[in-house]
């Protein structure tokens, strides 16, 4: 494949992910007329229009990427793109706000808004992305052993998690007076929540390299990528409710701390692969 041919692909991904979150902005709007707090003009390093486009632009390089080593029909490869996306960026980004509710100042609507909003984009997005890059060969690799290797990524990902919380986003001064310095975050709780977060991790790791050619490392890595900045990238984007000063700390701990389980998820599911 020619690099015109590829960047012609890209950009067409680049292009429904922008027409996506514009869509996606404007119906969620008029379906839930969320009420939040207004965005500061200067909050971060990108003003809203830079931040959506460098959002649009990793997403598509990322969905690019996954799209062409994909197998299986159609609908397989965008439905595959779809929950990967929407799961990373959407469900276990909103999980956690509606969990510390307390701190994170959005409302309910806003939530019901994102998840609508990041629907629509995530689904064209996703047909796009499906549509412009051909099937890879080859049939979804069979899995051996799976119950014990999920259950041996639970607790390296609740390492990580409190790890890369206490190391990294907690070195914020302004994250710490954010989170009321975690004096009535309870741990017990936390952790147990994380269980079930991992399940959905987990889950998402094992659609990914199922049904993705390459190498074991190379696949891992397209994992632990996906996790990292299909979550981190949307940081950048200013909000009312949390602040540039407390979005970098969390940025930092997310791109590092998911890119490191994704590749270690990723490569303890890849080893119960069935030979051929």
């Amino acid at each position: 494949m020619s690099y015109a041919k590829g960047a012609a692909r890209w950009l067409a991904v680049f292009v429904a992910v922008m027409i996506g979150m514009m869509a996606g902005g404007i119906l969620g709007q008029a379906v839930f007329h969320p009420v939040l707090p207004p965005v500061p003009p200067h909050d971060g390093p990108l003003d809203v229009m830079s931040a959506l486009l460098v959002v649009s632009a990793v997403y598509a390089v990322l969905l690019s990427l996954i799209a062409s080593r994909l197998r299986g029909g159609f609908w397989t490869r965008a439905l595959i793109l779809f929950g990967l996306v929407y799961t990373i960026a959407t469900v276990q980004s909103l999980n956690e706000a509606v969990y510390f509710r307390d701190y994170v100042k959005l409302p309910m609507s806003g939530i019901y808004m994102s998840a609508f909003s990041n629907f629509v984009r995530d689904a064209l997005s996703a047909v796009v992305a499906a549509m412009v890059w051909r099937s890879a060969d080859g049939e979804a690799e069979r899995f051996t052993g799976l119950w014990w290797r999920v259950a041996l990524i639970i607790p390296i990902y609740i390492v990580i998690y409190f790890a890369a919380g206490a190391w990294i986003a907690f070195q914020g001064e302004v994250l710490r007076a954010y989170y009321d310095q975690a004096a009535h975050i309870d741990q017990k709780p936390l952790a147990l929540f994380q269980v079930f977060r991992s399940l959905i991790w987990s889950a998402a790791a094992f659609a990914a390299v199922r049904q993705m050619t390459g190498s074991g490392w190379s696949r891992a890595l397209i994992v632990g990528l996906s996790f990292s900045l299909f979550m981190a990238v949307l940081l950048f984007v200013p909000t009312g409710f949390m602040p540039w000063d407390v979005r970098k700390f969390h940025m930092m701990e997310v791109a590092a701390s998911n890119l490191v389980f994704g590749f270690i998820a990723a490569s303890i599911l890849l080893g119960g692969r069935k030979k051929a």
